[in-house]
Formats: C-alpha cells, sequence, structure tokens
C-alpha cells in the first residue's frame, strides 16, 4: 500500500491510473484494476467461495453495499470540500453533508444513513463483505473528519464498527489522522 496525493497534477498516482482515483490496483501482470467493485471482483477470482460482493442472491446484502457506498461517497464529497481553502469551499455542500443534529438541515444524508444503519445494525456480522468493509471505512474517516462525530448517537452501530475494525486487515489499512 502506498500514500498518494489524488486531485494533484503531479500525482505519482497518474503514473498507474490516468482517473487518478483511488482505489488502484497494479496486478502482477501489468494491469491496472480500479473502482472498488472492479478490484473486488479480480480478488475473489482468487477465492470464488469467499463471494466477497452481493449477488442476486442476497438482497439485504445489495441494499446494505449499495447505501454503504452512498455513505462513502457523501463522506468523501464532505471531507475534499473541507480540504478546499475557505475561499473556494461550497458551505452548501457541506451542509448538506455534515452529521451534526443542529444543522438547518434536519435530516442530512449522512444522519439519514446513520440512523438508518443504527435501526438494522443487529443484521450486521462480521464476516468481511465489500458491504460491511465500505461501511467501516466509511466509518473510520472519523480519524480524518472531527465533525464526523456518530459514535454517542449510534451505540449499536458503534459496537459492530469496533468489534469489525479490530480484523488484522482493516488495522493494516488504517487511516492515518
Amino acid at each position: 500500500m502506498q500514500k498518494v496525493t489524488v486531485r494533484d497534477p503531479n500525482s505519482e498516482l497518474l503514473n498507474y491510473n490516468p482517473t487518478g482515483k483511488v482505489p488502484t490496483l497494479a496486478t502482477d501482470d501489468g494491469f491496472i484494476v480500479s473502482d472498488t467493485r472492479i478490484i473486488c471482483v479480480y480478488l475473489n477470482q482468487f477465492n470464488p467461495e469467499i463471494k466477497l460482493f452481493a449477488d442476486i442472491s442476497d438482497g439485504f446484502l445489495q441494499q446494505l453495499e449499495g447505501i454503504a457506498s452512498g455513505f462513502i461517497d457523501g463522506i468523501a464529497v464532505w471531507v475534499r470540500e473541507l480540504r478546499r481553502s475557505s475561499s473556494e469551499q461550497s458551505p452548501g455542500i457541506i451542509e448538506l453533508e455534515r452529521c451534526l443534529t443542529t444543522s438547518r438541515f434536519a435530516s442530512t444524508r449522512a444522519l439519514r444513513i446513520l440512523d438508518y444503519f443504527e435501526k438494522i445494525s443487529d443484521k450486521f456480522d462480521q464476516t468481511p463483505k465489500l458491504a460491511h468493509i465500505t461501511l467501516a471505512s466509511a466509518l473510520g474517516l472519523e480519524i480524518r473528519l472531527p465533525e464526523l462525530q456518530w459514535r454517542l448517537s449510534y451505540p449499536k452501530l458503534a459496537q459492530w464498527y469496533d468489534e469489525f475494525s479490530g480484523q488484522p486487515s482493516l488495522q493494516a489499512t488504517k487511516p492515518d489522522s
């Protein structure tokens, strides 16, 4: 794993992936694979019994995968917007994504999704599936986004996350603050 800067015309990532997006996987045979789901399909070939991503036979997992993907997309937009200089930030975008219950938007995207995950968290397990990994990755961005204070309001989700994120693979890829 290599730390890279995205959205930078001088990023080393552009030598591998012209889209400049992460995740990007360079395979042993020289191919560049990008987009989380495509990378998971590629990795799944090494052990097809794992079934990392949802298929048509598991509607709940497909639903969870889709909503977790939307959640991490919103968190990523929020983080990127806050990293811009204050004169370039869009207050409307930040307000739409943020998790503060004092927001003038009573139901921001992050809060709606967190409410949903809290309600169904008893159906989650500890099996590493794309849906679970995506959700844990989004929740773990609290390390880079101090405003993402979700733990106190969502105790069941926090309990699941704390257990799930203890897995060695998640610990090895935990982001720096």
